[in-house]
């Protein structure tokens, strides 16, 4: 093969290349990730699904910090349609933790993700 026709062959290739790449990511810009349902690129067509967020006020019953949870018997949170009772919940910093004590009344943001998690993103003292 002569130096013209290897140059060709060399620009063709680059030239494909670049096209399939921004085929592929057009693609995926409008649908799901490959085999991941539900998952996008986030720049696409989808509108990203946001989270749900419930307001409740309590009292704290137990604090891990190792685990990075409270415990607080709360009343209704009617964001989730739920009546008053004690559940177990993560914390998204474990700072949120330590100003907290047993029997502290709290006022909290509790926020459930795609997968049903809830997570305390803000909690504060109440008085």
């Amino acid at each position: 093969m002569n130096r013209l026709a290897k140059r060709m062959t060399a620009v063709t290739g680059t030239f494909f290349g670049v096209i399939l790449a921004g085929t592929v990511a057009v693609a995926d810009d409008t649908g799901e990730m490959n085999g991941m349902p539900g998952m996008t690129s986030g720049r696409g067509g989808h509108a990203a699904a946001q989270a749900l967020v419930g307001h409740g006020r309590g009292v704290v019953k137990n604090i891990d910090p190792k685990a990075g949870t409270v415990t607080v018997k709360h009343g209704p949170i009617k964001e989730f349609g739920w009546s008053g009772m004690t559940m177990t919940f993560s914390v998204k910093h474990r700072s949120f933790l330590t100003p907290l004590k047993k029997g502290d009344p709290v006022a909290f943001e509790v926020t459930k993700d795609r997968e049903g998690h809830y997570t305390i993103t803000k909690i504060r003292l109440v008085h």
